[in-house]
């Protein structure tokens, strides 16, 4: 990968016939350490299962993406930092922005709270202190004017990226509003026809496999349902879909020319999580036919 960014950005390296991975990352290092930088962060990008927190733009407004120059993303990156300073999160940070077909992907690299943890040296037991490096996915998607926030579930930093994003693309901290994109509703209304997607081409088969009901109460009681398909069990033993409010849903989907299904969970009013982030765009399609995804405000 980083010969190939080397020769597409013209950077001589000098490093033989056979290198090693550590011989071309030391001369990329030393030639063009933005590449370098650049490169590892992408890698990080593809690498892991995430879960997403869904914003909306309002019906009406502008949605085009267009790209920001490096005044307002250093910009953007001193706001942002301001930030994680005031939540003990240290004040460096660096925004990564990668242009993909199925979307704008930006990468926040950051730090956590300083952390004390346990070591073992020569002279005996000590202790080491430090401040974690952490990193944090975004993606704009243009044609549905929609910004998707992986922030390992901490929703003031969701909070600061809806803003800080808002203000980096459109001029507008309230671009992207806290509203609703999911619903379970169809599973209660439409059954085991919520499922089909026949008319999603590099899907086969979507199958339900657990769901959360909230039932609330004095002891906000919830109830858990689990099978290796859900509306086959209840079919069996003519039951239904619950009444009460469904919270979670975990389906199998297997993809066209996949042997094994991978699991997509959705949890309203914002949350998805998929086993392959490339996995979004065709979910996320048969999610919007078959009622899953309200219509933005």
């Amino acid at each position: 990968v980083l010969l190939l960014a080397a020769a597409v950005a013209g950077v001589k390296l000098d490093v033989g016939d056979e290198p090693t991975p550590a011989d071309v990352a030391v001369q990329v290092r030393l030639r063009a350490p933005a590449l370098l930088e650049q490169k590892h962060a992408e890698h990080f990008l593809l690498q892991r299962r995430r879960t997403f927190e869904y914003f909306q733009s309002p019906d009406g407004v502008d949605t085009k993406y267009r790209a920001p120059g490096a005044k307002k993303l250093r910009a953007c990156e001193d706001a942002l930092g301001i930030r994680l300073e005031a939540m003990k999160r240290g004040r460096t940070c660096k925004l990564f922005v990668f242009p993909r077909p199925d979307g704008i992907w930006f990468l926040v690299r950051r730090g956590d709270p300083f952390k004390r943890e346990g070591s073992i040296e020569k002279t005996g037991m000590t202790s080491v202190y430090y401040r974690p490096e952490k990193y944090d996915v975004l993606k704009y998607d243009e044609g549905l004017g929609e910004l998707a926030i992986n922030a390992e579930g901490n929703k003031k930093l969701a909070e600061h990226y809806r803003e800080l994003v808002g203000v980096l693309l459109f001029d507008d901290a309230k671009h992207f509003p806290d509203t609703a994109k999911f619903t379970l509703e169809p599973l209660q209304e439409a059954g085991a026809e919520s499922l089909v997607c026949s008319d999603v081409e590099g899907i086969d088969s979507v199958v339900l496999k657990e769901l959360q009901v909230y039932w609330g109460g004095a002891y906000g009681e919830s109830t858990t349902h689990k099978a290796k398909d859900l509306f086959a069990a209840w079919a069996a033993h003519e039951r239904s879909v619950p009444k009460g409010r469904l919270v979670k849903a975990s389906f199998l989907v297997r993809f066209t020319g996949q042997k094994t299904p991978r699991t997509v969970t959705i949890r309203p009013n914002n949350i998805a999580s998929y086993t392959r982030n490339e996995d979004a765009t065709l979910v996320e399609q048969w999610l919007a036919l078959r009622g899953f995804v309200k219509t933005p405000i």
